[in-house]
């Protein structure tokens, strides 16, 4: 999927996992008439989509978000896009607006080339995608959109930038549908719910025990860097500390043709920066700066907050194999402001 390029839409490879259905002729005795055979009761729940609905969908909400990016108005979005998504996108337009369109929201599209139907008799119900690369990107996404009742639209949820060279497992057709599962469900190397918590105490300690789960990532790799040279900046004026936990509500799994999982997940992510050394300078550059508007200057604390929408491939219970992350990218959501000076904390205040 790395380095491919846009085209028209069209449904490209799917991953398959089906299952062929054989009829079984009944043969009656000798002299009875034929009875006509009844149709078998259904074993599993059907596929929630069909490719007709998959294609409308698909485009009304892309309709939707270009004209929501095109005039960077959040209000536009909310017909098709919702939760973890929606915060994404609001939180990307105010940095757009907060550095003149220097930063531009990240490229979205639902140009599919792998689609994940839910096979559920029960409400949320979801829709996976693997888009594309979208125009002025090198990655495609994986997105996920949902259903929260019977007389509600799909809504974009989720998104994320998939990681070079990820290998997405297979799951069934979408004609045939896969089984959505509970952020408890178990059966799994880990739980969805379990994966992705793991993987936020990771990003809190890289080295630490959680590392035991999962394979080597490039995004946990660079997100270490950022955070060592981060405190290398601050600590001659300050210091740095950081916290993550699961974003609630935020944890979706579709089960994959092997017996694992798809889990997607958002974690929150949260960097403090504060001043401890009297009569020190320290300001916050970048986004983070931006965000502060008029004056980046740290008087007492800034409190940054981070979406950090994080998929991954979870093997079946009893596999020998790590989970690996299949996506990840993080959203500066918003910077706040404390105006506690270095000298009114109480000696051993390291709480964050």
């Amino acid at each position: 999927m790395t380095g491919a390029t846009p085209h028209p839409r069209h449904r490209g490879a799917r991953l398959a996992a089906g299952a062929a259905v054989t009829a079984l002729l009944l043969a009656g005795c000798a002299g009875e008439v034929p009875q006509p055979a009844p149709e078998p009761a259904a074993t599993a729940p059907l596929p929630v989509l069909d490719e007709d609905r998959i294609e409308r969908i698909l485009a009304d909400v892309e309709e939707t978000v270009d004209e929501a990016d095109a005039a960077l108005d959040p209000e536009l979005l909310t017909d098709r896009v919702t939760g973890p998504a929606l915060a994404m996108r609001q939180a990307e337009y105010r940095l757009s607006a907060a550095s003149d369109g220097e930063r531009t929201p990240t490229p979205l599209t639902t140009n599919s080339q792998i689609e994940v139907v839910a096979a559920t008799d029960e409400w949320p119900r979801s829709l996976y995608v693997v888009s594309h690369v979208p125009d002025d990107a090198n990655l495609p996404l994986l997105l996920v959109l949902t259903q929260e009742d019977a007389r509600s639209q799909y809504k974009l949820w989720f998104w994320t930038t998939l990681l070079p060279g990820a290998q997405t497992p297979s799951t069934a057709r979408p004609d045939a549908g896969s089984p959505q599962l509970a952020p408890d469900a178990e059966g799994l190397l880990a739980t969805p719910q379990q994966t992705v918590a793991r993987y936020a105490e990771l990003l809190a300690d890289p080295d630490g025990e959680a590392s035991a789960l999962f394979a080597e990532d490039p995004f946990r790799t660079g997100y270490a860097e950022m955070i060592s040279a981060l405190r290398e900046t601050v600590e001659v004026a300050g210091q740095v500390r950081e916290s993550y936990e699961v974003r609630e509500g935020s944890v979706s799994a579709m089960q994959t043709a092997e017996g694992g999982a798809l889990v997607v997940g958002v974690i929150d992510g949260r960097l403090n920066l504060r001043r401890t050394v009297e009569g020190s300078t320290l300001e916050a550059g970048g986004d983070l700066g931006l965000l502060m508007e008029q004056d980046p200057r740290i008087d007492g604390e800034a409190r940054a907050h981070y979406l950090i929408p994080v998929a991954f491939s979870v093997p079946p219970e009893g596999s020998e194999e790590p989970v690996a992350v299949l996506g990840a990218t993080q959203v500066l959501a918003n910077v706040g402001e404390s105006d506690r000076a270095p000298e009114d904390e109480e000696e051993g205040d390291g709480e964050g």
